[in-house]
């Protein structure tokens, strides 16, 4: 589903999906398919501030239900 790796001022998050899966129409992802990570799937972001909050959930939610079993 994710991946988690608390930071001093953020947390980074991997999303486990591969590459075009994911809708991210706002792009707050990066594409981190040929690098090396931490976490898996090919999507990783920062979350600095509750900003954004709802709107990363979904993108969570939409890596739940395609990877639910």
């Amino acid at each position: 589903m994710i991946d988690i790796h608390p930071q001093k001022k953020a947390l980074k998050m991997w999303i486990n999906m591969s590459l075009g899966e994911l809708e991210d129409p706002k792009g707050i992802t990066r594409d981190v398919s040929k690098t090396g990570h931490w976490g898996n799937g090919h999507y990783e972001l920062q979350i600095s501030s509750d900003e954004d909050l709802e709107y990363i959930l979904s993108l969570i939610k939409q890596s739940v239900k395609k990877n639910k079993k």
